[in-house]
């Protein structure tokens, strides 16, 4: 679907705005369908699409316009699968549930959880099973904690540079450094900073 009807863009915010205020929680995509006249692919299609253009947002489950962001105060960011702290391993996105955030507490931005596997972070405060909330950019400054892609494995680790040799330092946060050394590349993709961790007590 290349064109997207502005008219149909409002009704499909109109409504959901409306079944909102009615019930609380967003409507599902078969609610839209039948009032709307619509398919249930067309619907989907539009959603995910509006997501793009940032006219709303869909993780699949929830719809989250920008009248029930500012009545709610708070942005459903999705649980986009694990990242591992330690080896790289191959990066695979699983949207499988979404967290609500405050966003005057996260500020503005794209944002999204990851599950942190292993150890390598742990002197950083992130262990294992930990969520990390990721914020999306494609940079980041020296001593962030980012989600680095090497080909196509991604890792969570501390941004550092070896300036002499031109390199990229991606730096464990654990004492063993035998079983967690420093990895070391030419370069890296960023694909985002990690800024909360949300961890059971």
């Amino acid at each position: 679907m290349r064109y997207l009807s502005e008219e149909t863009i409002q009704r499909i915010i109109a409504f959901v705005d409306e079944y909102y205020n009615e019930n609380s929680y967003s409507p599902t995509i078969a609610e839209i369908s039948r009032s709307l006249s619509l398919a249930v692919g067309t619907v989907h299609k539009y959603l995910h699409r509006m997501t793009e253009m940032d006219k709303l947002y869909f993780d699949g489950r929830h719809i989250i316009t920008p009248y029930i962001e500012e009545l709610q105060g708070k942005f459903h960011a999705p649980v986009s699968g694990d990242i591992a702290c330690g080896s790289p391993i191959y990066a695979e996105e699983q949207r499988d549930d979404s967290f609500p955030i405050p966003t005057d507490y996260i500020g503005k931005g794209e944002y999204f959880w990851l599950r942190a596997k292993g150890d390598s972070m742990t002197n950083a405060g992130i262990d294992s099973g930990d969520l990390v909330l990721i914020r999306k950019q494609n940079t980041a400054n020296e001593g962030d904690i980012v989600v680095a892609l090497i080909d196509d494995s991604a890792t969570l680790k501390t941004l550092s540079y070896d300036r002499a040799n031109r390199k990229v330092v991606l730096k464990a946060e654990n004492d063993d450094k035998e079983n967690y050394p420093n990895q070391i590349y030419d370069n890296i993709i960023i694909q985002g900073v990690a800024k909360h961790v949300l961890k059971k007590l």
